[in-house]
């Protein structure tokens, strides 16, 4: 009886302790890099960032336009804006239509209508119209500036925190090269 005893209280210990252990709260994630360091503080301001997108604006150029597909299968018509040579940014457009899109709106096309050199014309039309507006600092330390278009943002362009310059758009690059 008094083994029964004991090994029920041991029981009872070890469910109490695994209990325990998996109920503390887990240590909180730091923003950062892989190894826990934080961003980089950039040492250029908001100003500095703005000003830089600015002077690159007049020197941005449309490049090539290319068409994505989805998951579910709809397509997405987006243009590569580049500067020096490389894709800095990109701009979606309606598959169907032609119209630009504004940052982060989706339209669920099964077919593209509008053509790849039509897209290039209208963004090409669009580019004089561009505006640098509001400016907020990205996880890395850059400066992430949104290009807006009748008010709307259609597109951003991201400032180096160190230097100011304008860093390339590697997503974009990638589904440019694939498309």
């Amino acid at each position: 009886m008094k083994r029964k005893l004991t090994s029920i209280v041991w029981v009872t210990v070890v469910v109490m302790a695994v209990t325990m252990l998996s109920a503390a709260p887990a240590p909180a994630k730091k923003k950062g890099d892989k190894n826990g360091a934080p961003p980089a503080a950039p040492t250029i301001t908001a100003e500095q960032a703005i000003a830089a997108a600015k002077a690159a604006l007049p020197k941005i150029t449309v490049g090539k336009s290319f068409v994505k597909t989805g998951k579910r299968g709809e397509k997405n018509l987006e243009v590569a804006l580049v500067l020096d040579g490389q894709i800095v940014s990109k701009v979606r457009l309606n598959p169907t239509t032609g119209e630009i899109l504004s940052k982060g709106q989706k339209v669920a096309a099964q077919q593209v209508s509008a053509s790849q050199s039509q897209a290039v014309n209208i963004v090409q039309q669009a580019l004089p119209n561009l505006e640098v507006a509001s400016v907020h600092l990205g996880k890395q330390g850059e400066w992430k500036v949104d290009l807006t278009l009748k008010k709307a943002i259609v597109a951003g362009l991201n400032v180096h925190g160190g230097n100011g310059t304008i860093l390339p758009d590697w997503k974009a690059s990638r589904d440019a090269s694939m498309y």
